[in-house]
């Protein structure tokens, strides 16, 4: 019988287990943990760009323009640097073409793009194509929607029709979209007008408002700073937003729409859009608040709630006196 020594398996499996005990008691009596780099220390792979001059407003830069006074989605923060949702999805986009990024406030596409002030731009009306422009890559979805409290925080939706909205007290800005929406689909409550958003949320988390009628995206927003506040269903017309780009078939828009894919395929774009929005869904058809009565603008709708929109070219327009004490974004 041949003899087992150290270079057998039986001597390796010793070998391996005396490894592992003395390293869980080197760990034990030093204390030492295993620890990951932080995001600071490591590198990012470089990114050729494939883009030129020819196909730049600016050569090495995509240049995007955005409407900065329709927060969340485009603002400016305290310094003055581009912020919301929108710069956040430039910033990404421009790093998946290999790109330096320039942000200009517009409120107008065709203007921005046709002049030659941007490359593209984000945030337009997808039913509102112009010519010369394809709107494209839809980015957001924005209506008039109910959101409630749970006392106790929790992240549970309730169970509402429009009938079970009888008699409640529901907290929305004067003269706002939202106000007409209500007013459109026959809910019969009891109305809190409020100066802006912001006091709308105030007023549901004290107790004053058993409801907030607002702009979707604007409420997702402000929900995040009080916990237990969540979207329930739209009770307005649904308008969707994308990027505008030139109405060619060129390197530019080929670019642009595989690096949107690429940031939809690999989670990219729905992280951004959870950072701002909480839990609202990306896809606002399909709810609708049921026992609406449809009439004015809602008339027009699809069965899913889409139609040409209730707001115009901004989706905040509904909610103008949106206003934010503090900053509560999730990304700086």
């Amino acid at each position: 019988m041949r003899a087992m020594n150290g270079t057998g398996k039986s001597g390796r499996a010793t070998a391996l287990a005396v490894g592992v005990c003395t390293c869980m008691l080197t760990l034990g009596l030093s204390g030492c943990v295993f620890t990951t780099p932080s995001r600071a220390e490591v590198e990012p792979e470089p990114i050729e760009a494939v883009l030129t001059s020819d196909d730049l407003v600016n050569d090495g830069v995509l240049t995007v323009a955005m409407d900065t006074t329709d927060a969340p989605q485009a603002m400016t923060d305290a310094d003055g640097a581009p912020s919301g949702y929108y710069a956040d999805v430039a910033r990404a986009l421009a790093e998946r073409l290999g790109l330096d990024l320039k942000v200009v406030s517009s409120a107008n596409a065709s203007n921005a793009i046709e002049d030659g002030e941007a490359d593209i731009y984000l945030g337009t009306k997808i039913a509102d194509d112009d010519e010369g422009l394809a709107v494209t890559e839809a980015i957001v979805g924005d209506a008039s929607s109910v959101f409630a409290h749970n006392d106790d925080g929790s992240r549970e939706v309730p169970a509402l029709d429009a009938d079970s909205l009888a008699g409640s007290v529901i907290a929305v800005q004067s003269d706002s979209a939202s106000q007409d929406a209500l007013d459109r689909g026959g809910v019969d409550a009891t109305l809190k007008a409020c100066s802006n958003v912001n006091e709308c949320f105030e007023a549901l988390s004290s107790g004053a408002a058993d409801y907030v009628v607002c702009d979707a995206t604007a409420g997702a927003y402000l929900a995040r700073a009080y916990p237990g506040t969540v979207f329930v269903a739209t009770v307005g017309s649904l308008s969707t937003y994308g990027i505008a780009m030139p109405d060619v078939d060129s390197d530019l828009t080929r670019a642009v729409e595989d690096a949107m894919d690429g940031l939809q395929g690999d989670g990219t774009l729905e992280a951004i859009y959870r950072s701002w929005y909480g839990s609202l869904p990306f896809d606002l058809a399909g709810s609708r608040l049921s026992g609406l009565t449809a009439t004015s603008d809602d008339e027009t709708a699809g069965q899913d709630g889409e139609d040409q929109g209730e707001t115009g070219s901004s989706s905040s327009q509904g909610d103008s006196d949106l206003t934010f004490s503090g900053d509560i974004n999730a990304i700086d």
